[in-house]
């Protein structure tokens, strides 16, 4: 909640530094963490492509297959192929969470200047 009581505390409050300063790391923090986003979209995606690709072979070579080893070996080779995909996307997701948690750290206000002085305030009515 906004501390301010009255219109003429209003610039006291928004028109200082330390706002300005925190509203521009706010916001780049926030293209920051867009852009990790849109990261971690574009290769769930590709892994997904990949892994269809991937489905689409195994299926192929198992329907070719000569014995049942030879279409088991087929899907285990597709398994271990998701396996592995299935790794990259828990990789990636702490990837973007470790990218996000930063995007807010790096947003928060750094510690006042115990000798800066305090915005200039009107005075309250009675």
């Amino acid at each position: 909640m906004c501390s301010a009581q009255t219109p003429l505390e209003m610039p006291a409050i928004w028109n200082n530094d330390s706002t300005r300063a925190f509203a521009c790391k706010f916001w780049e923090g926030q293209t920051r963490l867009l852009d990790n986003m849109q990261q971690f979209a574009s290769g769930w995606f590709e892994r997904r492509h990949v892994g269809t690709r991937a489905a689409l072979e195994a299926a192929q070579k198992a329907c070719e297959a000569r014995n049942p080893a030879d279409t088991f070996a087929c899907y285990q080779e597709w398994a271990a192929g998701a396996a592995s995909r299935i790794l990259d996307d828990q990789l990636a997701y702490q990837q973007l969470v470790h990218a996000a948690v930063s995007s807010m750290a790096s947003a928060q206000p750094e510690l006042a200047d115990v000798n800066m002085p305090a915005p200039l305030r009107a005075p309250r009515a009675a």
